[in-house]
């Protein structure tokens, strides 16, 4: 049975009678009841990300309101979950000023879903990833490169248990839906955990904001406050960590854009320190 008929075959246990009308990617398909009603069908390929997924649409997406998908039904026993459709297409291209003013503030209001708390697993997590990583990409960094990463791996530990809020994780363009009349949405939350805020906003620092500072501004605008400088040194700092997940990643599934994305983060780092 192909991945389309097993996701139709669990849309059909909640929904009833309905047909596949598209399918998104490996595991998502968006589907049509006999009503006419349009919903996204979406199997999970781990268990902690299924269960991220679900724990997020039930207690944090609320804050989005439309701006998210809602949770129509969870299957643990399959890790599949029947979600609403939004109108729009994955941001592409270069997002206008208007398009980051409208993610701050919708980041703002997820970060703000439940009160910070203390992340007593971060210290060693963070410990763990820093030396998994680095002997993953020691092998893809020249002499220089590695100096500035370690440097910058170096500061990264912190002394003390920090607090966290709920995060995205996966928070980039192509994860927000911008419909014709301009409006967006946040989708795609199977990363989302208790975590650093700082840590929704590498990727944008690093991938999309370095030649476009004016889209840093309309983001930080719309979330309705400017970074604290701990808070700017530490984005700084994750970078690096990005930066190495990027090119191990990239090299072990041979994906060039990321491999690329992890290079130009590399450069970045190097710039500031020069």
């Amino acid at each position: 049975m192909t991945r389309s008929a097993v996701l139709l075959e669990a849309a059909k246990r909640v929904l009833g009678r309905c047909e596949v009308t598209a399918v998104l990617g490996d595991a998502v398909v968006r589907v049509r009841d006999a009503r006419s009603q349009q919903f996204v069908v979406k199997q999970h390929g781990s268990r902690s990300k299924h269960d991220r997924e679900v724990h997020a649409y039930r207690h944090w997406t609320t804050a989005l309101g439309p701006s998210a998908p809602r949770l129509i039904a969870a299957d643990s026993a399959t890790m599949t979950i029947v979600i609403t459709t939004l109108p729009g297409q994955p941001c592409s291209g270069d997002p206008t000023a208007d398009v980051h003013h409208q993610a701050g503030a919708l980041l703002r209001r997820f970060h703000d879903s439940e009160p910070a708390r203390e992340l007593l697993w971060f210290p060693g997590w963070l410990d763990n990833r820093i030396r998994h990583w680095t002997s993953q990409a020691k092998t893809l960094l020249s002499a220089e490169e590695a100096t500035v990463v370690d440097s910058h791996l170096t500061a990264l530990p912190m002394t003390g248990v920090p607090h966290g809020v709920p995060c995205h994780l996966d928070f980039q363009p192509r994860n927000w839906l911008l419909d014709e009349s301009g409006n967006l949405a946040l989708i795609d939350f199977e990363h989302a955990r208790s975590d650093l805020p700082a840590r929704d906003l590498v990727r944008l620092r690093f991938r999309v904001w370095p030649s476009r500072p004016d889209l840093q501004d309309a983001f930080l605008d719309g979330y309705g406050r400017p970074l604290t400088d701990a808070e700017d040194e530490l984005v700084w700092h994750l970078g690096a960590l990005d930066a190495l997940t990027a090119l191990a990643r990239g090299r072990q599934i041979s994906d060039p854009t990321l491999i690329t994305s992890g290079h130009a983060t590399l450069r970045q780092l190097q710039d500031r320190q020069r």
